[in-house]
């Protein structure tokens, strides 16, 4: 992605990856950081706290914190905005490279006022997308207009968005498409885990034979869409032998927590906080669920495919990139609460009377 535009004396690059807040680079980027070492970059990483920290920087990288809203703040944001600022002309980088849309806006404008010879942004899906307020759509793309002015690179991670960029930007500005994946160690087998301890793992989780495990791991929020999902649960009437394991933790999570309690679902759904053992999950897990109203790259379907986990998910840009309907897994349209609830009961009946058939032959 660097390569060719700008060359060290002691031919290293230093970079500053930016993001909203720390669980971003802990989660989706660390992998590509790791992999950009290998090349001689040296990476610094910049965001607001929310617990991370020592884990990114035990990886290596060190990190420095700056405060950032996550909804549109002006005041606020024009403060981290010139704090940014005032760091970056103190701290010379060669590149900043920015991610997620309120630290791609602030991050890039105050690295080209700044004087950053390289700024660069990546696109883990564009704040604006369909079936979003019209207030919202127009607000949000007018500021990744502005900020891609102040931008040399512009780059997605699906090919969907990457058509809408193309459109948005200046035409000096480098577009390209960036993908995602996952290790290596995944198409090895390095996680593989032995049968006897994933039936072990289902017991410390009181869940039998014939109870089909679904896992969504999403960060309780919004657009992760975790009311379509509570909707559709509470519209299974019968006693279908299923389990809903969320994993994460958000703003949302209280919210989602006092529906599951009202819509008397909690023999169904179990709430797991922030887990970092989510590869050991996947594994445990019949089929993943995922009902995000829109998406980068979904790295969790990514890892479910690597154990050839069924993902059950709507069919919203980034996740329609990955799932082959009713080959990988099976799409249902956002927000169609009747077509989740009808696919989960299905998903559920057919290992049933799998199980049935399975014990009785």
């Amino acid at each position: 992605m660097y390569d060719g535009v700008m060359k060290l004396q002691d031919g290293k690059y230093k970079v500053l990856h930016v993001t909203t807040i720390d669980i971003t680079i802990r989660k989706v980027l660390v992998d590509k950081l790791k992999e950009l070492e290998k090349y001689g970059y040296i990476i610094e990483t910049m965001s607001d706290v929310t617990g991370f920290v020592s884990e990114i920087e035990k990886l290596g990288f060190p990190h420095h914190r700056i405060q950032m809203e996550r909804q549109i703040r002006l005041l606020k944001d024009l403060k981290s905005m010139f704090e940014m600022y005032r760091f970056l002309k103190k701290n010379k980088y060669d590149i900043i490279h920015t991610h997620t849309a309120k630290a791609g806006v602030i991050g890039r404008i105050a690295g080209r006022l700044a004087g950053v010879p390289i700024v660069v942004h990546t696109s883990h899906g564009l704040p604006f997308y369909e079936g979003q307020s019209h207030i919202k759509n127009f607000i949000y793309k007018n500021l990744e207009r502005i900020a891609s002015w102040f931008s040399d690179g512009y780059f997605s991670q699906n090919k969907e968005d990457l058509s809408r960029i193309e459109k948005l930007v200046p035409k000096r500005v480098l577009t390209g498409y960036e993908g995602n994946g996952v290790s290596e160690a995944f198409i090895n087998g390095d996680y593989l885990l032995p049968t006897d301890k994933i039936k072990s793992l289902r017991k410390q989780f009181g869940l039998n034979d014939d109870t089909f495990v679904f896992l969504m791991g999403a960060r309780f929020e919004k657009v992760k869409n975790h009311d379509m999902l509570i909707n559709a649960l509470k519209r299974i009437q019968d006693n279908y032998p299923f389990k809903v394991l969320l994993a994460g933790e958000g703003p949302l999570k209280k919210k989602i927590q006092e529906d599951v309690i009202r819509f008397q679902l909690g023999d169904k759904v179990e709430f797991l906080g922030y887990r970092n053992d989510i590869i050991n999950l996947i594994q445990m897990a019949d089929g993943i669920i995922l009902t995000s109203e829109k998406e980068g790259i979904p790295r969790i379907i990514m890892e479910a495919m690597s154990f050839e986990k069924p993902v059950l998910a709507t069919d919203v840009l980034g996740t329609r990139e990955l799932v082959v309907q009713k080959q990988t897994g099976e799409l249902v349209s956002l927000n169609d609460i009747e077509q989740l609830a009808s696919s989960i009961k299905q998903w559920v009946t057919r290992r049933y009377l799998f199980l049935l058939l399975y014990y009785i032959v």
